[in-house]
């Protein structure tokens, strides 16, 4: 699985970490956009603040997106 740092460098930036029924919202929002993505499976230990509702079994993943022409938009470039 790539690291953060190896997916930064090919141009893809975290957008969101999330599981259940608002990871499908919104990857669904990002696909209508037609921004790409890319999902990778975390621990509840790596997102940081209250866990509560994925220690109960939900899977959590951290979406990363990159623009369709592979740069990244002019507001993530700071």
């Amino acid at each position: 699985m790539p690291t953060k740092d190896e997916l930064e460098k090919e141009g893809w930036r975290v957008a969101s970490i999330t599981g259940g029924e608002h990871l499908r919202r919104t990857l669904e929002m990002y696909e209508e956009l037609g921004i790409e993505t890319y999902l990778q499976e975390i621990t509840p230990e790596e997102c940081g603040g209250c866990t509560e509702c994925y220690k109960a079994g939900e899977t959590i993943y951290r979406i990363y997106t990159k623009s369709g022409d592979g740069e990244p938009k002019a507001e993530e470039r700071d």
